[in-house]
Formats: C-alpha cells, structure tokens, sequence
C-alpha cells in the first residue's frame, strides 16, 4: 500500500528529543518494516522511513505554529498525495487533510490528533485518538472518532540494570505536568527525587527558571538536564531504568503521556493521578498506583512492592508498542481505502 504519511514542521520526524514526532516516525517506519511504501512528508532533518521516501516541507523554531506552511507543503506535493491509497496527516493543523478531501475530493484520509484542547479535534472527518479519555473528549466537542492508543519503542526502552534509591519525575516544565506536587510531596516525606527536564522550548525555560530556584533549596532534589541531541533518549532510559519509581502527579486532561508508558517498558511503576487517561495507562496496584489525594500519594511512595511489579510493567507496555498501534493503523488503512469513513 503507498501511504502519504505527513507529519509536522515544527521538529523534525524523528525529533532528536522531545515531540510527539518521535511516534509518528516509530509508526511511519513500522509501517515500512511491513512492507508498505511510505512516504514520509516532515519537517527539516528529518529521516527516510524503512524502504520508503523523504519529502521536506519548511519548518519554524521554537514550535511555532504557522498554517501557511502546511498550505505550501499541500500544493508542492498535491500530485503525488493524490496518488497514494493513503494519506495519514499528523500536522499541526490538519490543513492538507482539508484541502486534499474538501477541495479535491480524496476520501483516502486518516486523521492522527495531538493533544487535548477546547475546539479540537479538527478536522471532524476521519479523526482516530490516541486513548479512551481522549476519544470522550472528542466527542463532548460533537466529533465521532476512532482510537489506536499511541505507543513507544518497546524494544529501545527495555529493563536493565540495578536499581538506585530515587524517584523519578520527568517532562516538560509545566505546572500542568504536576512537577509542583512532586516536589511538595518530596519536601514533606525526605525522599530522594531526580527532576529531569530541558528548556528545550520558551515555555519550558519560562517555567523551568522558577522550579529549579526551587530545588536549589532542596537536598534531597537533584535536577538533572535532559541534552537535546542524539543521546536524549539515551539519558532518558538511563533514569527510568535506574529510578524506584516515577512519579506523574499529573493534574491536566493528558491525552496518553508517553513518558509513562516509556517508564512502564523500562520496568519502572508509575505514581500517576486520575486524571485524563492515567487511569487507562497505569493498571493501579500492578504497574503503578493512581492517586487522587496527597494520602494516596504518600502510601503509593512508602509501599515496599515495586520490585514485584517491575515484571507487570514491562508486559503491559508491550500492548502500547508501536508495533501494536502500526498494525492497528493497517487494519485500519484497508477499511478506508475500501470506503469506510467517519
């Protein structure tokens, strides 16, 4: 099958570190590894898919979203898009989606959304979610819409090693990301907690500043800066696979969190809260624990079974591999393509 697959001008596919890019190259090569002939449409420095093509499209910094850069990248590549059984759009902005289906006609569309915000998903044809949560949200905004749970690189994040005595909070610098609670909690209960992070992005330096002048004053609080390179995701595994624990108080509608699920595939259990789709991810009392009270935190902390779970999670993250979500997409690709929509 000639898929179209088109990710985003914001980082490139795969990003050196931080981005969603980083599943939509593990899906666009999976889909490859398979035997179909992908086509990759991506921002600046990005890579060729397994067996398949390359096509640029300009990029911005600081992951600025500019439409007009999705427009140009559809007309460049309109003849060719027009020729593929597929076309999968994971842009920014869905505006080749749009075009290629409103003002041509194509009908060969799946729709990949990024994140949970008011007035999205768009377009409302086609879209498939990431998670549960995330497709009822969908729907509370009178969009019908398909879900394949995203997944991570089982085979890269993998269990090795010794165990070291800290907890581990990693993500964007954001209060969203519930870095605040963690590090009330490890200020109120003495333990030893790794913040990992970049300033990567504005808001991430803008918020950054302010929690680490907070963990200046912490003993017990290491910071350590995530590099931005080829060995970002290597120093991620690193973490995960040496931490007790990793700890997500997350107090924000997250969609999927794929820092969780990277942590479970290291062996890791995840301390995470009830919102958005944790409570799907993390199989509470198995893989990790849910939380939704500061008490609940603090058992989750002070229990003494995270060994016997570090086996449970990293089975349970073989059903969010990219594996997984690349065969489901194929299921998926074969019903459109023979007219199925949404």
């Amino acid at each position: 099958m000639k898929i179209g697959f088109i990710s985003t001008y914001s980082n490139a596919t795969p990003p050196l570190a931080y981005g969603g890019e980083t599943y939509y190259w593990g899906l666009a090569d999976t889909l490859g590894k398979m035997g179909h002939e992908v086509h990759l449409f991506a921002g600046p420095a990005s890579e060729t898919p397994t067996g398949g093509h390359l096509y640029l499209y300009r990029g911005t910094k600081d992951g600025i979203i500019d439409m007009t850069h999705e427009v140009e990248m559809e007309k460049e590549y309109h003849d060719l898009l027009m020729s593929m059984d597929i076309v999968h759009d994971c842009s920014l902005s869905h505006i080749p989606a749009e075009r290629l289906r409103n003002l041509y006609g194509k009908r060969e569309i799946v729709n990949t959304i990024n994140g949970v915000v008011a007035g999205c998903p768009r377009p409302p044809f086609n879209i498939v979610t990431g998670s549960k949560f995330w497709q009822n949200e969908a729907t509370k905004e009178g969009v019908n819409s398909g879900m394949i749970y995203w997944g991570v690189d089982t085979d890269f994040y993998t269990p090795q090693g010794d165990r070291e005595d800290y907890f581990l909070w990693l993500a964007r610098f954001h209060p969203d990301k519930g870095i605040d609670l963690a590090l009330d909690l490890a200020e109120f209960l003495g333990f030893p907690l790794v913040v990992a992070g970049s300033m990567q992005f504005l808001d991430h330096a803008y918020h950054g500043a302010r929690y680490l002048e907070r963990i200046k004053g912490m003993e017990n609080v290491k910071f350590v800066q995530l590099p931005m390179d080829s060995t970002h995701h290597l120093a991620k595994r690193e973490l995960y696979r040496k931490a007790k624990a990793f700890l997500f108080p997350v107090n924000y509608r997250e969609g999927f969190g794929l820092v969780t699920m990277e942590a479970m595939a290291c062996g890791c259990p995840v301390i995470t809260s009830d919102k958005g789709a944790m409570p799907e991810l993390v199989d509470h009392e198995k893989t990790g624990f849910i939380c939704r009270t500061k008490q609940d935190y603090k058992q989750a902390i002070e229990n003494t079974r995270f060994d016997q779970m570090r086996m449970d999670c990293r089975n349970h993250a073989g059903k969010f591999s990219w594996k997984v979500a690349a065969m489901e997409y194929n299921k998926l690709y074969e019903k459109v393509r023979d007219g199925y929509a949404w």
